[in-house]
This record gives structure tokens, sequence and C-alpha cells, in this order.
């Protein structure tokens, strides 16, 4: 494999979470500037978006920030960034953080994170890509996310590397043996659109794949930011979703996704209980300055 020299990093937006996550995105940022590459992420300046930006930017390496238009004024861009591409919207945003990398890196984050993560694996199956996804499982945080999607049909293990540590990440990546596949072009899906189409008609996951999971985690982000008010439930027929589902309640305890995060979908084993539960699913305000991301970050010194 040709060493990729820029690295997209998703990572959370919480400023809430233990310092041991904290310290490895700063850490994450510093090994990446010092190893030459240039770091693309979300161009926030809250939580270990923050602090992985910083670390790259002490280090002398360029970082390049991608912010929607339409949240410029709500999520705060980071000062001193060595650019700033501004777009329409998350979904491009995601695009071109996507189309900018050689590699990308997964640390601790929320339901956006993993809603990246997810996009990656699925583009990969389609043959859309090449390109190795690390998903990084500081403590564990990524033990039973990891246990569940490999028991998924369409989940294709080429594409993803996992390890434990920070510094082990470039390591990973240039022992990668790019996947023997011919890539296929034309369009990436995503489903942004028909999930804020205009419409109260419940958004019920009843079969664990990438896909379908990549879908559920898109349609719980939109929601806690409020594009949405859709329902959204889980069919959980013998226990199908448990690992997904109990990664939710660990990005919760962890702070990367608020208390109230887990009042945005509900579960049942059978399709009755579960349409009768979000027959009743009422909409949830989320602050994120207030609940989430916490203080500003000032510029990098």
């Amino acid at each position: 494999m040709t060493t990729p020299r820029t690295l997209t990093v998703y990572l959370g937006s919480s400023g809430r979470a233990r310092p041991v996550f904290q310290e490895s995105a700063e850490s994450m940022g510093r090994i990446i500037g010092e190893s030459g590459y240039r770091l693309v992420y979300g161009g926030m300046d809250a939580g270990l978006m923050g602090q992985v930006a910083t670390g790259a930017l002490q280090a002398g390496g360029p970082v390049i920030g991608i912010v929607p238009r339409k949240l410029q004024d709500s999520e705060r861009i980071l000062k001193g960034l060595t650019e700033t591409i501004l777009v329409e919207d998350l979904w491009q945003r995601k695009k071109k953080m996507f189309e900018l990398a050689d590699a990308v890196v997964s640390l601790p984050g929320g339901f956006g994170t993993l809603d990246e993560t997810l996009e990656v694996l699925y583009w990969g199956k389609l043959k859309l890509h090449t390109m190795p996804l690390v998903l990084v499982n500081i403590e564990n945080y990524w033990a039973q996310l990891i246990e569940y999607i490999e028991t998924l049909r369409d989940f294709d293990k080429r594409f993803l590397i996992v390890v434990d540590n920070i510094e082990d990440v470039i390591p990973a990546l240039d022992k990668w043996d790019t996947p023997s596949i011919t890539k296929q072009g034309g369009h990436f899906p995503h489903f942004e659109d028909e999930i804020m189409r205009k419409t109260g008609e419940p958004i019920i996951i009843d079969t664990p794949s990438i896909e379908n999971s990549y879908y559920a985690v898109c349609a719980l982000g939109l929601k806690q930011l409020g594009k949405h008010t859709r329902p959204i439930g889980f069919l959980n027929k013998d226990g199908q979703f448990n690992g997904l589902l109990e990664w939710f309640i660990t990005a919760e305890k962890e702070s990367f996704i608020t208390e109230k995060c887990l009042m945005l979908y509900d579960v049942a084993e059978n399709e009755k209980t579960l349409r009768e539960k979000l027959s009743h699913q009422g909409a949830i305000a989320i602050d994120l300055h207030k609940e989430k991301w916490g203080e500003r970050r000032e510029k990098p010194r």
C-alpha cells in the first residue's frame, strides 16, 4: 500500500468525555502532525474534535476543517485552522471529508461518529472505495459495536482495521494491504433526504446489516440535531440488535451522547408492541451548546 498522506478523523464533539479520551484525541492529532500527514476533520472547537485539531496544529501539521454553511453560527469553528471549507449541509460535509481522505480513522464519539464510520464500511462493501477505516478501540469503547458488526451479512472485513491505542494507527496503516477489487464509479448512496422528508411515518429497523445500521444511526443523529421528528424504532427479535443498543448505552455513559438521546428511539421484540410505542414517541429537544459541546476552545498557541 502507498502510505496515505491525508487522514480524515471522525470523533466526538462532546466536551464532557473522560480525560483519557480527550488526551488520546490530542495525542492522535500530534502524531498526525509530527508524521507529516494532513488532518481533515469536522472543523469544530468542541470536544475531541477540538483536541485532535489542536494537537495537529501544535505539531506543525496542516489541518482542514469542513463546516456546513447553515451551521456556521451553531457549530463553532476552531480558530487557527490551516483551511476552512464551507459546504452546504451535513451530507456535503461527510462527502467532502471522505473525498479528501487517503484513509479514515474513527476515535470514540457519538451518533455522528458512528454514522460516518458505518458509511465508510457501507460504501466499501459497495466497492465505491478501497480505503482503510481504522477503528481505535480506546478503553474498549467500540467493543460491543465491533462484535455486532462482525456478525452482519454485509460486513466486509477487508476495509476495517481495529487497534487499541492511537500509537498503533500509523503502523497499522503502513502494513495494510489494499483490497483487490475493481472500484465502482458513480453515486454514493446516503439517506439524509429520505429520512428528513415531510412525513410522520415511523422509521422501523427490522433487519441487522451495515446498511440498515447506517440508516438508523444517521436518523438518530439528525433527530438529535432537530432535523426531523419521525419516530424511530428497532424490532429486536431474538436480541438481534443487542450489540448496537448496548453501544448506545456505553456512548451515553461516556458522555458522547446525552441522556435524552436514549429517548430518541424505542425497542420491542414484536412489531405490534413496537408500533404502539412509536405512536407515543414524543419530540425531544436537545441543546447541544449546554448539554454536549461545553466551553469554547481558544486558538492554539
